[in-house]
């Protein structure tokens, strides 16, 4: 029965293939008129493949967030044209914790080159959200913040150079902490 069902499997993943066109390179019918090809405008390099879906690839301003009004803690440093990592996380969240550990140890290495804000979207107390959970979701949606956890690299420039949600490991962190710092 097993090795019916191998067969079965095998025709049918032959049959899918040969109605793909197999691989085989397609010629051209006998009797179709050569039409020439348009001459293709020059296209900008691709993205790197290891960016967030979400990210643009350009760096971008930090939008003048005029709806919340912009932490002391963020505004001070966009004024001393410092780097900056902002982090939302939500603290109920399994995954929050370990990019923070991530996060943490690519701050440790790169000691003094660029400043850290969080805000912890899940903070609450007694069941209901703390001011700071309040005030940090609004200046998530500002930011564009899908969901937690969510992080953000601003450069000295103030601008934004990388956008990452969900999990993200040390080495890409690093590797854009490092071009944030530049």
């Amino acid at each position: 029965m097993r090795k019916i069902v191998v067969v079965l499997v095998a025709a049918l993943l032959a049959l899918a293939l040969a109605g793909c066109g197999g691989g085989e390179a397609a010629t051209p019918a006998a009797d179709a008129p050569a039409v020439d090809a348009p001459v293709a405008a020059a296209t900008p390099p691709a993205q790197s493949t290891d960016r967030s879906p979400i990210e643009s690839g350009t760096p971008e301003p930090f939008p003048a967030i005029e709806s919340t009004a912009v932490p002391a803690a963020i505004q001070s440093k966009l004024d001393a044209k410092r780097p900056m990592a902002l982090y939302f996380y939500d603290s109920t969240l399994p995954e929050s914790k370990t990019i923070r550990a991530e996060l943490d140890a690519v701050l440790q290495e790169n000691r003094g080159l660029i400043d850290l804000v969080t805000f912890d979207l899940g903070a609450t107390k007694g069941g209901v959200a703390t001011e700071s959970a309040r005030l940090g979701a609004a200046l998530a949606g500002d930011l564009r913040v899908v969901r937690p956890p969510y992080i953000i690299l601003v450069d000295g420039n103030g601008f934004i150079t990388w956008r990452f949600m969900g999990y993200v490991d040390r080495e890409m962190i690093s590797r854009e902490v490092l071009r944030a710092t530049e």
